[in-house]
């Protein structure tokens, strides 16, 4: 694939339309390839540490390969194919392929009065990484944006402009979908958290409870992993470990007697999950802090 890049001279009939198309374009980096490549004005550059800010949107689309964004409101994440990067004027970016694997990027620059409108009204910095689902149209999209952008006929500014509220339309509609994924995982594991809680004497039956919550297991599984960092059980086995220490302060019970009323199948094992997490064996722990 040639790569190709425009940067375009400012035009005064563009300044109106609500959408102006300022830079565009599509490269291949080659795995241990150095990037970015040449050719680039000075504004567009990366600095020492491998940042930018832009002083408009963009879009980069990656078609293939993989690499690393982070930004000033988002810590580093892993970017696969089929992921855009939302840029915003006045926030720092740095993002680059993995030279194990390289990739394959489309862009595209813009500014404009309802370009603002949107980008402010439905995207936000801080959720700059969106996976898609719609590869074959953003892909399609943006080969239609760089024809018009190559071409030297009167009106190129616009009707290259005129894609990218189409792209974003894209985007925006992944957007939702993932969004309304995330609230229902998160109403899913705060509601699995609050049965934990009911049942601190209980092994929690993992499977009934993620068919009693409306989901399959595996799905259950990996929303918890994700809202919490802990798989269920390991969650469950901290929220016990931390109430048997109140317990053995506060109540007088005993190791074994503790490890039964938070429903552990052996005292040993108590004892074991214990040390581990606290560093010091049930009965060390208590007769440091009596």
């Amino acid at each position: 694939m040639e790569s190709f890049s425009r940067y375009f001279p400012s035009d005064p009939a563009a300044a109106g339309w609500g959408w102006r198309i300022l830079d565009a374009g599509r490269q291949e980096i080659a795995p241990g390839a150095t990037y970015p490549g040449t050719g680039h004005p000075q504004g567009y550059l990366f600095d020492s540490e491998g940042r930018r800010t832009l002083d408009e949107f963009q879009i980069v689309y990656i078609e293939a390969g993989g690499g690393q964004f982070e930004s000033a409101q988002m810590r580093v994440r892993t970017v696969k194919a089929g992921t855009a990067l939302l840029l915003f004027p006045g926030e720092w970016h740095r993002y680059r392929p993995d030279r194990a694997t390289g990739w394959r990027e489309s862009w595209a620059g813009f500014r404009g009065a309802d370009a603002t409108r949107v980008m402010h009204q439905f995207f936000r910095p801080q959720d700059a990484v969106l996976p898609t689902d719609r590869r074959d149209e953003l892909s399609k999209s943006f080969d239609r944006l760089l024809h018009w952008a190559e071409q030297d006929v009167s009106g190129r500014d616009q009707i290259a402009a005129s894609h990218i509220p189409l792209i974003l339309a894209f985007l925006k509609a992944d957007y939702e979908d993932s969004s309304a994924a995330e609230h229902t995982d998160a109403s899913i594991v705060r509601r699995a958290k609050a049965a934990m809680l009911r049942h601190l004497n209980e092994r929690t039956d993992l499977e009934a409870l993620a068919r009693e919550l409306g989901c399959s297991y595996s799905r259950f599984r990996f929303a918890f992993k994700k809202q919490t960092g802990h798989a269920p059980r390991e969650f469950e086995n901290r929220i016990k470990l931390n109430r048997s220490r109140d317990l053995l302060l506060h109540t007088h019970k005993s190791v074994s007697e503790t490890a039964d009323a938070l429903g552990f199948s052996s005292v040993y094992y108590f004892s074991r999950a214990f040390k581990r997490t606290f560093g010091q064996s049930p009965q060390q722990w208590v007769k440091r802090h009596s």
